[in-house]
């Protein structure tokens, strides 16, 4: 890596499927399992209504983020796992996700600011509630943050061994 610093951009359609295989290698390097992503990508159906961040750097994607926007809570990506914890939001609902860095990458505030553009367009669309579910690295980022745990999140087969968290974040209107 050099001492130029990457740059946080939008991401340009024409590199979302760069943007989609980093996610995976990502997680198949922290243990996923491979045959989760077939094709080497980690995309799905609600990709083409999510905003979607990258981080470049000499025009290498070093790390993505995601978020999307609700209008209830039951709209949310496994919405009754938030209804479960007892979350409710009088307005709309935020869902960012999908926070990857190469590994060559981490320990330079790359995550720190990709949460940060993931919370100025929360707040910008008028979010009331954002939630997710976080990896234990992700969740400790997100408790300095001021985000609340909800207990442990419904096992995804694509990630064994990893134990998410439902955690949420009330925003102030």
């Amino acid at each position: 890596m050099t001492d130029q610093a990457p740059r946080i951009v939008v991401c340009p359609p024409a590199r979302l499927t760069e943007m989609f295989q980093l996610r995976a290698a990502v997680w198949v390097a922290e243990g996923a399992d491979p045959g989760a992503f077939p094709s080497g990508e980690w995309r799905d159906d609600r990709d083409a209504s999510r905003l979607h961040w990258i981080a470049v750097h000499a025009d290498r994607i070093v790390a993505t983020a995601s978020l999307s926007m609700h209008a209830t809570l039951a709209d949310v990506e496994e919405g009754d796992v938030y209804v479960r914890a007892g979350l409710f939001s009088p307005g709309p609902v935020a869902a960012p996700a999908r926070v990857t860095v190469a590994a060559d990458f981490r320990g330079c505030g790359l995550a720190q600011s990709l949460l940060d553009v993931q919370d100025a367009a929360a707040l910008e669309a008028g979010a009331t509630l954002s939630v997710r579910q976080a990896s234990p690295a992700m969740r400790r980022l997100l408790e300095r943050r001021g985000w609340q745990e909800h207990g442990p999140g419904p096992w995804d087969a694509r990630f064994p061994g990893t134990q998410f968290t439902v955690m949420s974040l009330r925003r102030k209107t």
